[in-house]
């Protein structure tokens, strides 16, 4: 019932995407020839277009919709369909070696045909999910075994805007249990789902109960329905786990890793280097000299304060910034304070704004950190929380950053107690295992709203 809705849903999202790829292409050669009487390499262009998007979109699966899935997700692979996208169309066209299609109108149908796109797939997202909120393209499910492992499952099913309808659960325990839906014995499973066109059984009883699986599975197998197993990963709690299988056997990864797949790198370090060659170039180029002349003319010493800090994969490298000191032999060793009489006038007002850090995008252009990480710290700090902190050294796994989760979130300045580096840790970690390009952006945003607010642990 709902796989043949589902499917009609898919044709006519793929539809769409035809029709605003033919409308933007068509608008594209409107704004560069004046015209839309396109000529045959166009229109022969316009249909190898089409049918790459429609072979690209449907390799990242962006007409399936899931159930369950986040919009930051959907959003995240929509971003790799077009860079996948544009790459092959630009190599098609380069492998033509010809002048015959205009590089404006080529430009002007990235720019409009993406940008529809994005659009429609936001429109799509919003009517699915109302869709689904008003009890159509649902399946219809039950719940078996334990009420104390499928709790959060029911509130899962309980939000309709996934599809899910469930419609009982059946257990043999004697627990008591306060869930909003019919609770009925075990043995009462096959005559409930044959009368009740069930789809789909979820199954969170112990594994080694042997009988009652083998009894369960034969019975999903002879009449046409999905049976979906809910293991108990109770010892894994609060982790965000990944399960593959080796020649059959499952293989638990304790950690999802997004930054660990090429294209996400690939997509993160392309936005590193956009964004920190702009701010080099329109912010760097005339800030840099004017703060360096009030540093050397209100204190001794150098403009920047250069110091050896824990990179990706714990390999040290040189991090940049303002010197907001003066020259002293703590300033590898010794935390910044409040009040710190070692802060320059200058310094005060440079680390209070966060301007100090500015430099670091040049690290960034040049590949040692991320505009978004955890912070690097310094050589000595990682020795020593690394022996006392569970999980400190996760944070190496990944490029550092001029900002991340831990410090957009009000985690910044001196670690007074040993319960602030923990807390930094667990954003950092955070981080890691939930990365998207959006979480890029929003932490961005939240650091930018932070140094114009003000900070209290910024001194």
């Amino acid at each position: 019932m709902s796989s043949d809705k589902s499917n009609k849903l898919r044709v006519l999202f793929a539809l769409g995407d035809v029709f605003h790829l033919a409308l933007s292409l068509l608008l594209s050669y409107r704004f560069t020839f004046f015209n839309i009487n396109l000529t045959d390499n166009y229109i022969f262009l316009n249909i190898i277009i089409i049918l790459i998007w429609l072979l690209t979109a449907h390799f990242f699966k962006l007409f399936d919709y899931k159930r369950g899935a986040r919009i930051d997700e959907v959003i995240l692979d929509f971003v790799k369909s077009i860079i996948v996208h544009a790459l092959i169309i630009s190599v098609f066209l380069a492998s033509l070696k010809s002048n015959q299609f205009s590089r404006e109108c080529i430009l002007y149908s990235f720019f409009i045909s993406y940008s529809i796109l994005f659009i429609w797939r936001c429109f799509c997202w919003l009517l699915i999910k109302n869709y689904r909120k008003r009890g159509y393209n649902y399946k219809q499910v039950i719940l078996v075994g334990d009420p104390d492992k499928v709790s959060n499952i029911i509130q899962f099913f309980n939000k309709k805007e996934h599809g899910y309808k469930l419609l009982a659960f059946f257990s043999d325990s004697q627990k008591k249990n306060t869930f909003s839906v019919p609770t009925f014995s075990i043995s009462e499973v096959e005559s409930f789902c044959l009368d009740n066109k069930v789809e789909e059984i979820y199954y969170s009883e112990s594994v080694y109960n042997s009988v009652l699986l083998d009894k369960i599975i034969r019975f999903c197998d002879d009449s046409l329905i999905r049976l979906k197993i809910i293991p108990d990963f109770s010892a894994f709690k609060q982790r965000k786990f990944v399960v593959d299988f080796f020649s059959g056997s499952p293989i638990i990864t304790l950690r999802d890793e997004p930054l660990q797949d090429d294209l996400n790198r690939l997509i993160k370090r392309l936005f590193d280097v956009v964004f920190s060659f702009l701010v080099i170039v329109f912010l760097l180029s005339w800030l840099v000299p004017i703060v360096a002349l009030i540093i050397k003319l209100t204190s001794k010493g150098p403009v920047f304060f250069v110091q050896r800090r824990s990179g990706l994969d714990n390999n040290d490298f040189s991090c940049y910034k303002f010197r907001t000191m003066s020259v002293n032999s703590q300033s590898d060793s010794k935390q910044a304070s409040k009040d710190d009489p070692r802060i320059t006038p200058i310094g005060r007002f440079l680390r209070k704004t966060s301007l100090d850090e500015i430099p670091q995008f040049f690290n960034v252009f040049k590949g040692d950190m991320s505009i978004v990480g955890p912070r690097p710290h310094m050589l000595k700090h990682t020795e020593m929380y690394s022996e006392i902190i569970q999980g400190y050294m996760v944070r190496q796994l990944v490029l550092p950053g001029i900002t991340g989760a831990a410090q957009a979130n009000g985690f910044r300045g001196e670690t007074k107690k040993l319960s602030d580096m923990e807390q930094r840790v667990k954003y950092d970690v955070w981080y890691i295992e939930n990365w998207s390009l959006l979480l890029d952006i929003k932490l961005i945003i939240l650091t930018i709203h932070n140094m114009i607010r003000g900070q209290k642990n910024a001194f």
